[in-house]
């Protein structure tokens, strides 16, 4: 018996996805708690139209995935983005494909609600433009750190539940009118802050779509022409909520939290243990078990890659042969299989352009 496995493409077109969270550098899993495209096969192209729902989460990004990654107070996220999305190859983005960075947040009242990502409540945390002095645009620097992005959450920020938004705009074909968005939401509980709401200013509180149109001039901008003068990064200005001194009030993550239980995880898929067994006919029981779960991973596969759908499906050959014992079959199985996230090395966690530093 054998999955019906989905043959994925992951297609590089010299474009770009995010495709992982860390938090404080631990990994999350690829895809775990990002909502990305269904379609593997386009997943790391750019947004169009910027006028678009999808401008706020990115292709399929108005629907919640399952999990909800837990971040501490002032917790430093990483985001990393793939021009392979399931990194079987490496590759960040073309280097072409220069410009702009910019991190968004927006709190949610109901993370789970459909279509609750696009409209008003975002405010921009970080950002990174061109550096006149080095030379370097932000995707210059992304590349250097091998497709790494690193922000530090506000201390303002009140407990509960958020969509943190990267966004990349690629200016290589501005002068064409075609300035080329990547971006990508993980939904992410931020797990203790001041008391009270969260208050945005009116010139902080954007709507995406919307925070940029087809004549903001940094959308325009020509990056082939020299003396234009500094480069206008888009959206609002940087927010930063500040908590002076309080004492950090802790949430209650009610909703989205990876199970205790959960054996081996893929994205947002994750699998039971199997039922034991004594004898044969609970063995063929509980290796239905395995494969209904299997395919469930298959079904539900996103771009970043199929690796925990693999790992259990050998499990399950492994479960099966253990079926042809008799009444001396016992299990489950011992699973030995492994989820294959690495951390990132301190130094990963730099940040450059420290706005908290630039702001305080």
């Amino acid at each position: 018996m054998k999955f019906g496995v989905l043959v994925l493409a992951s297609v590089a077109s010299a474009h770009t996805l995010f495709t992982t969270l860390y938090v404080n550098g631990k990994n999350q899993g690829d895809g775990t708690c990002v909502r990305m495209p269904h379609d593997s096969s386009t997943a790391n192209g750019p947004i169009y139209p910027i006028t678009g729902e999808d401008m706020s989460c990115g292709r399929d990004g108005n629907k919640a995935v399952a999990y909800t990654c837990p971040a501490p107070h002032n917790a430093t996220l990483t985001f990393k983005f793939r021009e392979w999305t399931d990194g079987t190859r490496p590759g960040v983005i073309a280097p072409e494909h220069k410009g702009p960075c910019s991190v968004y947040l927006k709190k949610m009242d109901d993370m789970y609600a459909d279509n609750a990502a696009a409209g008003p409540g975002w405010f921009k945390v970080w950002e990174d433009g061109y550096d006149a002095g080095s030379g370097q645009w932000c995707v210059d620097k992304l590349i250097e750190k091998e497709g790494l992005l690193s922000v530090r959450l506000p201390e303002g920020l009140p407990a509960g539940y958020y969509l943190v938004r990267p966004e990349i705009l690629a200016l290589h074909n501005a002068p064409q009118g075609d300035p080329q968005f990547y971006l990508g939401c993980a939904q992410i509980y931020v797990q203790e802050g001041p008391d009270g709401p969260l208050r945005i200013p009116d010139e902080a509180n954007v709507s995406i779509p919307g925070h940029v149109s087809a004549d903001t001039p940094g959308l325009t901008y020509n990056i082939y022409k020299k003396s234009q003068g500094e480069y206008p990064i888009p959206g609002p200005k940087v927010f930063i909520p500040e908590a002076k001194s309080f004492s950090p009030s802790p949430g209650n993550q009610t909703e989205g939290a990876v199970p205790k239980d959960c054996v081996v995880k893929n994205a947002n898929w994750c699998a039971k243990p199997l039922p034991g067994f004594s004898n044969e006919d609970g063995c063929w029981a509980s290796v239905k078990n395995c494969w209904d779960q299997g395919q469930a991973c298959w079904d539900h596969v996103t771009p970043s890659g199929d690796v925990g759908c693999e790992t259990w499906q050998e499990y399950c050959t492994q479960s099966e042969s253990r079926c042809g014992s008799g009444d001396d079959a016992k299990g489950p199985v011992e699973f030995k299989g492994k989820d294959t996230m690495p951390d990132l090395p301190g130094e990963a966690l730099g940040m450059w352009n420290d706005v908290f530093t630039a702001t305080g």
